[in-house]
């Protein structure tokens, strides 16, 4: 991994923008026209860049396109809170699909890409092929079945960003300190950001305006909107029918969890895999076995 140039990985993708959704969605896509799409989904607190070492693994079998999600990286910031529901961001990419008339794409998320993925997945099942959530569990699991003490380990985050405009006073102007902190969860990652441009990336990102207030609202709509709705389709026993992989970091925020029994109340298809020696920046980690799992999972034959 120590190899990688931006320069070079740059000359075999493509930027663009597009308007969906009422608002300016920033993609890069690389691989053959005609290959089957894979739509990848980026977490908090990055932007498409952290799928830099799986993008050159996937784009031999796959047309792959990666995507700011609103309030990250070159894409539009709308203010407020309601802008961030999952749902809104699902039609985000339901629009871009759309735009590429694409019928149907395997989609992969990490962290909150991957909430955006399972609300694509629930609200247009017939646009996703298959499903691949990465180090995250149910929304409502983690509101509804954590304790405060276990949630303290990884979830501070979610709680931290509910109080009305606090964090926005303690955060602007520290971007920097807050972002090192986020990243230095796992030992020698931040050490990789450094070393090929990420952390650059990733932290002028978050000084653009309107970037520390669209984050905050991603989590904010989560509790205020997505969770209530994920509680009434639990009482209405809403299930997702879609072939769904899940990968975890042994490490990472969802280690020692029950990981697949969580997602099985929900989501009756799910097969899972813990990824070993790897924290929760799971695609930038050990990005080999994510496209590995990746390939594997779009060639896998279900018997339905």
């Amino acid at each position: 991994m120590n190899g990688f140039n931006a320069l070079n990985f740059d000359d075999d993708i493509e930027h663009g923008h597009v308007k969906v959704n009422g608002i300016q969605l920033h993609y890069v896509a690389s691989g053959k026209e005609d290959a089957p799409v894979c739509i990848l989904l980026h977490g908090f607190p990055q932007n498409w860049f952290s799928w830099r070492y799986v993008i050159p693994k996937l784009r031999h079998s796959h047309r792959v396109i990666a995507i700011d999600l609103r309030g990250y990286g070159d894409s539009d910031k709308p203010q407020g809170m309601m802008n961030y529901d999952k749902r809104t961001m699902a039609r985000d990419v339901q629009g871009l699909l759309h735009h590429f008339r694409v019928k149907k794409a395997l989609i992969v998320g990490h962290d909150r890409g991957a909430r955006v993925a399972r609300r694509l997945a629930l609200d247009f099942p017939d646009l996703v092929d298959r499903l691949v959530l990465i180090d995250i569990m149910p929304t409502e699991y983690i509101y509804d079945s954590l304790s405060v003490s276990a949630a303290a380990n990884h979830y501070w985050q979610w709680v931290f960003s509910l109080v009305h405009e606090l964090p926005e006073a303690f955060i602007k102007g520290k971007e920097e300190e807050y972002l090192k902190f986020l990243l230095h969860q796992e030992d020698h990652f931040f050490d990789l950001l450094k070393s090929d441009g990420a952390w650059e990336k990733y932290l002028a990102d978050w000084r653009q305006p309107g970037a520390v207030s669209a984050a905050l609202n991603d989590y904010r709509a989560s509790f205020h909107i997505d969770l209530p709705r994920y509680r009434e389709e639990a009482k209405q026993h809403t299930e997702l029918k879609t072939d769904t992989l899940l990968l975890w970091g042994e490490e990472g925020n969802v280690a020692n969890l029950p990981v697949l029994d969580g997602w099985r109340r929900t989501i009756p298809k799910v097969i899972g895999e813990e990824i070993k020696g790897c924290g929760h920046y799971v695609p930038e980690e050990k990005p080999a076995e994510v496209a590995r799992h990746i390939i594997d999972f779009s060639q896998r034959y279900f018997h339905h």
